[in-house]
């Protein structure tokens, strides 16, 4: 079985998500420099009674993106710069976990697996 960060609905990943099995760059926007693990907690673990309007699945993923501007530009936009968000760079490899495009603008969901130490690949630039 396999065991992800956080408890996740049945059928989640979904079929469509990729298993990352190749080293592959992703940006985080974070409140914490050095990163914390509570800067890659999901939606819905931050929120746990909040009614979301994406899927169970999607809200307890991480969402990342795959282009620094992108990441960038999101963490300038009111709702992010009034908390002090910064990019972070996380270097996802074999045994990250599952990863999904689920939105524009280089939009990612990442289901990390529990036993990838993310604090030790993500560096704030």
């Amino acid at each position: 079985m396999t065991l992800y960060r956080e408890p996740l609905p049945e059928d989640c990943p979904p079929e469509t998500a990729e298993e990352i099995d190749a080293p592959r760059i992703a940006y985080r926007l974070v409140r914490n420099n050095p990163p914390m693990d509570a800067d890659f907690r999901s939606q819905k673990a931050e929120n746990p009674g909040k009614k979301f309007e994406i899927s169970e699945c999607r809200a307890r993923g991480v969402s990342v993106y795959s282009n620094r501007s992108v990441a960038e530009w999101w963490a300038m936009r009111p709702h992010f710069k009034r908390q002090g968000m910064l990019v972070c760079q996380v270097d996802l490899d074999r045994g990250a976990g599952q990863i999904q495009k689920t939105g524009g603008r280089a939009h990612y969901t990442w289901w990390p697996l529990a036993d990838y130490d993310i604090l030790a690949v993500c560096l704030v630039t």
